[in-house]
């Protein structure tokens, strides 16, 4: 692990705080997204870390999203005809899936 010095800004430290209120929908958001319990106690740097994990699964989610749009996008007529033959298939307990 290494440590590395970051200048907060106001809003970064406002978050912080609405973040460290327990009753706080920043701070029930947080635990959602990243599973990090966050209390009155906890340390700037604890809380940072939990910011900084919560980006970061957010950007693995809109990377992800932006993937699937861009590969729905790519598909043709056949495609999609293709997609919806195998789903109705499925349905029906065809064979061969």
């Amino acid at each position: 692990m290494t440590r590395k010095s970051v200048p907060l800004d106001a809003l970064v430290e406002e978050a912080m705080e609405r973040v460290r209120r327990h009753d706080s929908p920043e701070n029930t958001a947080l635990r959602q997204v990243t599973g990090i319990n966050v209390s009155d106690d906890t340390s700037d740097a604890e809380i940072l870390r939990a910011l900084l994990n919560a980006g970061r699964v957010a950007v693995q989610e809109k990377a992800l999203e932006n993937g699937y749009a861009a590969l729905a996008a790519a598909q043709d007529d056949e495609d999609r005809a293709y997609a919806a033959a195998r789903r109705a298939r499925r349905r029906s307990g065809g064979a061969g899936e």
